[in-house]
Order: C-alpha cells, then sequence, then structure tokens
C-alpha cells in the first residue's frame, strides 16, 4: 500500500531544520509526543561523500487489533528505521526492519522543500505485509499509525522551533 505524508514547518530555513530534525534532543522530543517506550539512535556514520546512514531503534507504545497480537504470539513490536540521508540533495531514502523480516516491509523516499517561511518533509512510501488474507488489513493500520504518528510529530516539531529550543544547543548534530 502506498502512502505519502509531509510535515510542515513554519518560520525555519533548511540548515536549522536539519539541525533539529536530526538531533538527539528532538529525538527525545518525537518520543514523548507520539507515546514510544523507546526511540533510540543506534548508528550514525557520515560518509566522505557527507550522506548520513542512521538507524534508530523503536518501540512503540500502541493498541494492536487482536488478529495482529496473534500473529506477534503477544510479543512487543520493535522495529529500526533505517535512513540514508544525502544533505546536498535534500533527499533521504528509508526502510523498516523488523523481526518479521521479509513478512514486513515498509520502504521509500523523503525530500526536503524549501516553502515560503519554511520547509515541507515529504515522505513517499510503501508498506507490504505478506501474510495471506491478512496483508492488505495490517498494511492500512501500519499506514494509518505512520500518518496518525507524523502528525504529532509536526506538531512537536513546530513547538520546538517556536519556543526557540532550536537555538539552544543541539546535541547530536
Amino acid at each position: 500500500m502506498k502512502f505519502t505524508v509531509e510535515l510542515f514547518t513554519r518560520r525555519v530555513d533548511y540548515p536549522r531544520f536539519k539541525q533539529v530534525y536530526f538531533s538527539e534532543q528532538f529525538n527525545r522530543e518525537v518520543m514523548a509526543a507520539v507515546n514510544l517506550l523507546e526511540r533510540t539512535t543506534t548508528e550514525h556514520v557520515v560518509a566522505r561523500d557527507g550522506r548520513e546512514r542512521m538507524r534508530v531503534r523503536i518501540v512503540p507504545r500502541i493498541a494492536l487489533p487482536g488478529v495482529i497480537l496473534k500473529l506477534l504470539e503477544n510479543n512487543p513490536i520493535s522495529y529500526d528505521e533505517i535512513t540514508v540521508f544525502d544533505p546536498a540533495a535534500r533527499r533521504a531514502s528509508f526502510a523498516i526492519e523488523t523481526p518479521a523480516g521479509e513478512i514486513v516491509q515498509v520502504v521509500g523516499q523523503a525530500r526536503l522543500l524549501d516553502e515560503g517561511d519554511g520547509i515541507r518533509l515529504r515522505f513517499e512510501g510503501e508498506a507490504r505485509v505478506k501474510v495471506f488474507g491478512l496483508g492488505g488489513m495490517i498494511e492500512r493500520f501500519l499506514v494509518n499509525e505512520v500518518t496518525a504518528r507524523y502528525a504529532l510529530v509536526e506538531q512537536a516539531l513546530q513547538r520546538f522551533i517556536d519556543e526557540g529550543r532550536d537555538r539552544e544547543r543541539i546535541s547530536g548534530t
């Protein structure tokens, strides 16, 4: 199932947006804003060409439908979000790795676009779940969760900027 998610942040330019969005300080803010049990950067490597590879471990606090809980055998859901960001091109690829391996796949691209007095972050992706008879329902659930959580991220990011916290020392950049 294909999806598009957009965030728009006002009163910020690209360098400030990048500094805040990829900071550990904002990472912790996102964890609280979207009610995660864990959101930890486990890898951040900058290649010679300037591209950045980040791996973030995520454990959401989420009420799963019974059918999904049964498939997970009541184990908690967790995944790694792998992002390869090219700051010069203002583009990133992303993929989700889960303990389910090939059964659950989420991949896509993101672009950072100047728009008026702010930055629009546009994610275009695809969620694929290979579970006979249930894949489509699980894909819809995943896309709805991603969309709802990124709406909260958008609000947290704007609040972070509006409160001037982006002007404080940002760690993890």
